[in-house]
């Protein structure tokens, strides 16, 4: 039984003695602290908040995959992107690059700001777009518009689909069933794990956005990643392909 059934059981199993989230809680401390099944992989997300982060010690606190922020909107790129980008790969962190989407921004600025800043190698994680602020002057089918234009663009320069990052509020009211082929991160907190339509793929849980990991002087998103890391590489650059004419060398 993966560890993610056997926490609902258990919330299922106390309800009625009134004790679910103390449970539930439990559950999810034993697997941050490593305890739990290899099928599940622990992780977190980084910006200027945290400031400079210690990825050595990250390293050392069973941390597998780390999200960092690169660019917002068209102007903006975070102060401490390169310095994570490049210390989480000498670590050996399976890292990820996300931009945050402005819905007043053209999304063709935004498109060029993130390409222009971020450098994906074979293993990197797939690009992600943080969709998650409100613009209500601005039509829902618009800025899914934008959103797919995005999700095109960068697919085609890195050749692996992104992923969308939200929380389940926003998901719920804006993009809940319009993107069925991709997967979703989805923010939910208070020990409830996020719900989608049936269509959609969810990848990563962020379970709580006051995470304590060692190497990393304020709190962080903690998140969960639904699979092992034969999984994960599904969500990764993959290997560049040898070109034509290096193949024409060996016929």
């Amino acid at each position: 039984m993966s560890a993610f059934s056997m926490s609902l059981l258990l919330r299922k199993a106390a309800r009625p003695l009134g004790v679910a989230a103390a449970l539930f809680t439990l559950c999810l401390t034993l697997l941050s602290a490593g305890s739990g099944p290899s099928s599940y992989l622990h992780g977190i997300d980084v910006s200027r908040y945290q400031q400079e982060v210690d990825w050595k010690h990250v390293k050392d606190s069973n941390i597998n995959f780390a999200f960092i922020k690169a660019t917002e909107g068209d102007f903006l790129k975070d102060p401490f992107f390169d310095r994570n980008w490049e210390q989480s790969r000498q670590q050996g962190i399976k890292r990820g690059a996300y931009h945050y989407y402005l819905p007043w921004v053209p999304v063709e600025k935004q498109i060029a700001h993130f390409l222009n800043t971020v450098s994906l190698q074979p293993g990197d994680l797939a690009p992600v777009l943080d969709v998650e602020t409100y613009a209500e002057d601005i039509p829902d089918a618009h800025m899914r518009r934008d959103i797919r234009q995005w999700l095109s663009a960068v697919e085609e320069h890195y050749g692996v689909k992104p992923i969308i990052y939200t929380y389940q509020r926003f998901y719920d009211r804006k993009l809940r069933g319009h993107f069925p082929n991709h997967h979703f991160w989805i923010a939910r907190y208070q020990n409830v794990e996020p719900s989608t339509h049936p269509s959609d793929k969810m990848a990563f849980w962020q379970y709580s956005e006051k995470g304590t990991v060692s190497g990393i002087d304020a709190p962080v998103d903690v998140n969960w990643f639904y699979g092992d890391l034969e999984d994960l590489s599904a969500h990764c650059v993959p290997a560049a392909l040898p070109s034509r004419e290096v193949i024409a060398q060996f016929k």
